[in-house]
C-alpha cells in the first residue's frame, strides 16, 4: 500500500507539471524512481546471517515560474522511501523534504531577494537547512544585507513542521564588495535549543583579488557561548592562465555538533589542518592533481598525500596516509566511456591497504562498481549499477542500484 501511495504521488506531480506548463506557469524538474537491492549481513555468536533488502526511492525536484511574475518561483525537492519485507522505518525516515519554498529574485530593480519555507542556507557560516524566511536587501551599489530566521531542520530533513524550541535560528550577514578589490563580510549566527543558546557565532570573511591571478581568503569566527575562536581559515590560490593552479591553506576549527546528535556525549576538541594543492594541465586533455595535508588532533598527527591523473572521462589516482592516526595506501579508478552517443559505460575501483595502529596487521579493502547509463530521449534516462565490496567484515557484499529519471 505504501509503494502504491508513493507511485500515486509521483504520477500526480507529473500530471500537475504538465498541466501547469500548458497554463501561464513555466515548470521544470526531475522525477526519479530508484531501486536499491542489497543483503543486510549480521553476525551473532560467530554465525553470519543475511537478509535480502529491497528499497524503493521516489525523488522529485520541481520548480515553477509564473510568467506574469517572472521573478517569483515555487521550489520543491523531496524523497519518499519504501522498503520490502518487515522494517521499522518511521515516517521521518520515509519522507524527506529538502526544499519547499517560494522565492523571489532581483525584485524592485535588483534591490531585493527573498525565500520563505524550507531552504538550504550558507550565510557566510556553516548552517544547513532552515524552515523560515531569508531576505537579502541591496540598498546601494556593492552593499548587501542578509537577514534570516526560523527553525533548523537538522540532518534528517523530515517532512514535518519542526517545533520552535527544537532549534530556533536567526542571524545576519552584511557584505560590502570591491573595497580595494576586497569583499568584506560580517556574519552573526545564533541557535537556541530549549531556550538555551547553543551556538552564538560572530565573525569576518575577507576575499582579496588585488594581485593578478592571486586570490586570498581569510575567515575568523568567534564562539561567544564558549568564549573561543570557533574557526580560523586562511587560503591563498595562485593561477597561471591555462596551466597551473596552486592552493595553500591553514585551518583551525571546532566541530559544530547538532543538539540531538549522538556526538553530544563527547567533549569536542579543535583540529588544525594545513594543506597544499596543485593542478597542472599537461595538455588540453590531461591534468595532474596533487595535494598534501597534515592534520593535528588531540590523538596525534597525521599526513595525507593524494595524486591523480584526470581527463574528460575520469581519473586514476592514489592516496597515502601515515602518522599517529593510522596508515593507508590506496588506488582509485573512476572512468566513463561513451559507447554510443546516448549510451555510457562506467567503472569504479577503490583498493586500500590500511591499519589504525602499528600493533595491528594490515587489512585490505576492495570496492568496485560497474554501470551503464542510457538516454532514451531528452526526457527519459536509465541508470543501472552493480556494486561489490570485500573487507574484513564482508567477504562479498553485492548490491544493485537502478534509476529511472523523467526530466522536463
Amino acid at each position: 500500500m505504501k509503494t502504491y501511495s508513493s507511485f500515486m504521488i509521483i504520477t500526480f506531480l507529473v500530471i500537475l507539471g504538465q498541466n501547469l506548463a500548458a497554463q501561464s506557469v513555466e515548470t521544470r524538474g526531475r522525477i526519479s524512481n530508484s531501486i536499491y537491492m542489497y543483503e543486510d549481513q549480521q553476525q551473532v555468536d560467530g554465525v553470519t546471517s543475511a537478509t535480502k533488502v529491497t528499497r524503493f526511492y521516489q525523488t522529485v525536484r520541481f520548480q515553477a515560474k509564473f510568467k506574469k511574475l517572472a521573478n517569483i518561483k515555487l521550489n520543491l525537492a523531496g524523497r519518499a522511501l519504501t522498503q520490502s519485507g518487515d522494517n521499522d522505518l518511521t515516517d521521518e525516515q520515509r519522507f524527506k523534504a529538502y526544499q519547499l519554498s517560494i522565492s523571489g529574485n532581483n525584485l524592485f530593480s535588483n534591490s531585493l531577494d527573498f525565500e520563505i519555507g524550507r531552504q538550504f542556507l550558507h550565510p557566510g557560516v556553516v548552517l544547513g537547512s532552515l524552515d523560515g524566511l531569508n531576505v537579502v536587501v541591496r540598498p546601494i551599489k556593492n552593499l548587501e544585507w542578509q537577514v534570516y530566521g526560523g527553525v533548523e531542520t537538522h540532518l534528517i530533513k523530515a517532512l514535518k513542521i519542526y517545533e520552535m524550541d527544537e532549534a530556533t535560528v536567526y542571524g545576519s550577514a552584511i557584505t560590502y564588495r570591491n573595497i580595494f578589490q576586497t569583499n568584506v563580510q560580517a556574519v552573526y549566527l545564533q541557535k537556541t535549543r530549549a531556550s538555551e543558546n547553543q551556538w552564538q557565532i560572530a565573525g569576518l570573511n575577507l576575499t582579496n583579488r588585488s594581485l593578478n591571478n592571486l586570490t586570498i581568503l581569510m575567515q575568523g569566527h568567534y564562539d561567544l557561548v564558549n568564549e573561543r575562536f570557533h574557526r580560523l581559515y586562511l587560503s591563498s590560490t595562485y593561477r597561471l592562465p591555462k596551466r597551473l593552479s596552486v592552493n595553500v591553506y591553514l585551518k583551525q576549527q571546532y566541530p559544530q555538533v547538532y543538539g540531538d546528535s549522538y556526538f553530544q556525549i563527547f567533549n569536542v576538541s579543535r583540529y588544525q589542518l594545513a594543506g597544499l594543492g596543485l593542478a597542472y594541465k599537461i595538455t588540453e586533455a590531461y591534468t595532474i592533481n596533487g595535494s598534501f595535508q597534515g592534520v593535528q588532533l588531540e590523538e596525534g598527527y597525521g599526513n595525507r598525500m593524494i595524486l591523480s591523473l584526470n581527463d574528460r572521462n575520469g581519473s586514476l589516482g592514489m592516496v597515502y596516509e601515515t602518522g599517529d592516526l593510522g596508515e593507508q595506501i590506496g588506488v582509485m579508478l573512476d572512468y566513463g566511456y561513451e559507447i554510443f552517443p546516448d549510451l555510457l559505460a562506467s567503472l569504479s575501483v577503490d583498493y586500500s591497504r590500511y591499519r589504525f595502529e602499528e600493533i595491528f596487521d594490515y587489512e585490505n579493502q576492495l570496492a568496485n562498481a560497474v554501470g551503464v547509463a542510457y538516454n532514451f530521449s531528452k526526457h527519459w534516462r536509465f541508470n543501472l549499477e552493480y556494486q561489490w565490496l570485500n573487507n574484513k567484515f564482508m567477504e562479498s557484499d553485492q548490491r544493485i542500484l537502478n534509476h529511472i529519471h523523467y526530466i522536463w
